[in-house]
C-alpha cells in the first residue's frame, strides 16, 4: 500500500515538474513621451506582448536623454529613441545596441519654438537656443542652421531638458527652444511663443527607433518578429477603435484626444510591412547611420570614426 502511495506521489510530482513552462526573460525598455512611442504602451496594457510570449517591462522617462542615460548605465535592455541615441549609446559607454522597430518618422513633429520677436532661423543669431544636448535636440539645431546658412557657433547653446522648457522661456533663460509633443504643446499655449521650424523641413532625417542590447537577440532571437507583431495588434487595435484607442494614449501624454491626434499629424506612424521595407534597405539605414554620425562628431556631442560604424540594424535575414 504505502508503496502504490510513493509511486501516486512521485507520478504527481513528474507530471507537474513536465507541465511547467519556463517564463520568458524579463526585458526593461525605457521610454519617453512622444506620441508615436504610444503605441508601444497601447500594446502593453492591452497584453500583447504577454500574448506573442514576450515579458516586457516599460521603464518610463522625462525625455530623450533620460532614456539615453538610463540605458548606458545599465539600468535597461533597451530603449525607445531616435537614431542619434542609438548611435551615441556606445560611445557614451552603454552596450552595442540593435535597431529592432522603426515605429514613426518625424515630419513636423519636433520643432523650434522662438519668442515672438524671432521669426526666423536666420534671426537666431547670436540668440540663446536651449535642447538637449546629448541627444536628438542637438542635431535638430544644427540640421536648421545649415539649411539657413548657420552654423552652432552662431548661436548660444543652452542645454535644458524638455521638461523645463516652459520655465526656460518664463525665467528668460532663452529666446527659443528645441522641442516636440507633449511638451510643445504646452509651450505654444502661451501666444509669445511660435514655431519657428519643424522636421518637416528635413523629411525622412528623424527616425524614431526601438533598439536593444545585442545580448537580448542573441539570447532571443525571435525577440523582434514576436515584438513587432505586437506592435501590429496595438495599430489593427487603433484602426478598429479609434477614439478609445487615442483616449487611452492621450491620457498617458497628459493631453487632450484632439491634442494627440494633431500630435500625429507631425509624424508617419509605420506599420510592419512599411518597417520591413526599411529594414530592407540595410545600404540606406547605414548611410543614414553615417551621416547623423558625422553631423553629431561635427556639434562635438561625440567623439568616434563614422566610417567603421557596427551595422545598427537587425538585417533582413534575421526578421
Amino acid at each position: 500500500m504505502k508503496f502504490h502511495f510513493v509511486v501516486i506521489i512521485l507520478s504527481m510530482i513528474l507530471l507537474n515538474s513536465c507541465s511547467k513552462v519556463e517564463s520568458p526573460p524579463l526585458i526593461k525598455i525605457a521610454t519617453n513621451p512622444w506620441p508615436g512611442y504610444e503605441f508601444v504602451h497601447l500594446a502593453y496594457n492591452n497584453g500583447y506582448f504577454e500574448e506573442v510570449g514576450l515579458n516586457i517591462e516599460l521603464v518610463e522617462l522625462g525625455s530623450l536623454s533620460d532614456a539615453q542615460t538610463t540605458y548606458v548605465a545599465g539600468h535597461v535592455d533597451g530603449l525607445t529613441s531616435t537614431l542619434i541615441e542609438v548611435i551615441q549609446a556606445e560611445a557614451l559607454g552603454g552596450k552595442p545596441l540593435k535597431v529592432i522597430a522603426f515605429p514613426d518618422y518625424s515630419n513636423g513633429g519636433d520643432v523650434i519654438i522662438a519668442k515672438g520677436d524671432i521669426n526666423d532661423i536666420t534671426s537666431l543669431k547670436g540668440k540663446r537656443v536651449g535642447c538637449e544636448v546629448s541627444s536628438l535636440g542637438l542635431f535638430i539645431l544644427q540640421r536648421a542652421l545649415v539649411k539657413y546658412g548657420l552654423t552652432l557657433d552662431d548661436v548660444k547653446i543652452v542645454n535644458v531638458e524638455q521638461s523645463n522648457g516652459l520655465d526656460a522661456f518664463k525665467n528668460d533663460l532663452v529666446d527659443a527652444f528645441v522641442s516636440y509633443p507633449p511638451m510643445s504643446l504646452n509651450i505654444l499655449k502661451h501666444q509669445e511663443n511660435q514655431v519657428i521650424f519643424d522636421t518637416s523641413e528635413i523629411p525622412y532625417e528623424v527616425l524614431d527607433t526601438i533598439a536593444v542590447s545585442t545580448d537580448i537577440l542573441i539570447k532571443t532571437p525571435d525577440f523582434q518578429s514576436k515584438f513587432l507583431k505586437a506592435w501590429e495588434m496595438a495599430i489593427n487595435f487603433t484602426s478598429q477603435h479609434p477614439i478609445k484607442a487615442y483616449e487611452i494614449m492621450a491620457k498617458r501624454e497628459g493631453i487632450s484626444s484632439q491634442e494627440f491626434q494633431d500630435a500625429l499629424a507631425g509624424m508617419v506612424i509605420l506599420d510592419v510591412e512599411k518597417q520591413k521595407v526599411l529594414f530592407a534597405d540595410n545600404r540606406k539605414l547605414n548611410t543614414m547611420a553615417e551621416t547623423v554620425c558625422d553631423i553629431l562628431v561635427e556639434s562635438k556631442a561625440i567623439f568616434r570614426d563614422c566610417q567603421n560604424l557596427p551595422n545598427l540594424f537587425v538585417t533582413k535575414q534575421s526578421q
